[in-house]
């Protein structure tokens, strides 16, 4: 029975993040009546599975609202016939897709880091999930900063990271992702720029905010030359992927997996998934809150110069 006074039972899965949900399952009287228990546990654990939930389109629409404003992904074609705020992600030919879409969210990154306001929560519901393979990575940049030397912090604080999602340092590349979106759709993502240190909004908590950039739509760092701006952005990303930050997911059908977008970073594997093999996945991501920098000086994201 849910009550208002419900505590959801999490036990932690990963060395610093992740936790699986024991209870309660996801129900209307859960979403109506747990809310904000279910809110803060996700803060505490960045990433939340609950396993073995067989719910409805519309339910899985209603539980994103625990975590924000439901967002409508830019590119239709992505977008759930009956419930508009919902993508389908799979690796199959859906009809009127590009097949580039079916490893859509293959590569390190964090959901709409190239808008102005970042998206906040995303989870995912797993309908059809193969007998092996298709997991999904998730690396906790907040852990990986405060892990850190302080010199080191100090002036990562200082920077800001150029963000398009159009923009590829090799187009030819397969995974890139302007390859399916149209010009309508690019007119609408301009680059811009976000503090590569952030303040979470709702914890105070510092993280990493960076990408990398086939796939995570980072250009470079702002007013650094490309060679050593390169170089950053791999160091950066190799320390906050390395084992002890990682969680693995193995899907099983029906887990519902949601995670913090605002320090967590996040990778499908579909890109070694044999076509043969079903994955169809329901995604929501809410909208976020401008991104917050660690120092004020540094400033908020803001567009680009247009050249």
């Amino acid at each position: 029975m849910v009550t208002p006074q419900s505590t959801p039972i999490a036990n932690r899965i990963a060395e610093t993040f992740a936790a699986e949900v024991k209870e309660p399952a996801i129900t209307q009287d859960m979403i109506r009546e747990m809310g904000r228990s279910i809110y803060e546990t996700y803060l505490d654990h960045k990433v939340l599975v609950f396993r073995s939930q067989d719910i409805s389109a519309r339910t899985f629409a209603e539980f994103g609202t625990i975590f924000g404003r439901p967002e409508e992904h830019h590119v239709i074609k992505l977008r759930h016939p009956e419930e508009p705020t919902l993508t389908l992600l799979s690796n199959q030919d859906e009809p009127g897709r590009n097949k580039e879409m079916k490893t859509s969210g293959q590569g390190w990154h964090s959901d709409y880091s190239y808008k102005l306001v970042p998206g906040s929560a995303t989870m995912l519901h797993g309908t059809s999930i193969p007998g092996e393979g298709g997991d999904t990575l998730f690396a906790d940049a907040e852990s990986a900063f405060a892990a850190l030397p302080e010199d080191r912090k100090a002036y990562l604080r200082t920077l800001r990271v150029r963000h398009q999602y159009r923009w590829s340092p090799d187009r030819d590349d397969p995974w890139a992702r302007w390859k399916y979106i149209g010009p309508e759709e690019r007119k609408k993502t301009p680059e811009i720029t976000h503090p590569l240190v952030r303040r979470h909004p709702d914890t105070g908590r510092e993280t990493l905010f960076i990408q990398p950039r086939i796939i995570g739509s980072v250009v470079a760092i702002d007013g650094m030359e490309e060679k050593e701006s390169t170089a950053l952005i791999e160091e950066l990303i190799a320390h906050i992927t390395s084992e002890r930050f990682v969680y693995r997911h193995k899907w099983s059908p029906l887990d519902v997996v949601v995670w913090d977008n605002r320090c967590v970073l996040h990778s499908a594997t579909t890109k070694d998934l044999d076509e043969k093999h079903v994955r169809r996945l329901l995604r929501l991501t809410t909208h976020g809150q401008p991104v917050t920098p660690s120092l004020p000086e540094v400033g908020h994201s803001r567009l680009s110069p247009v050249n």
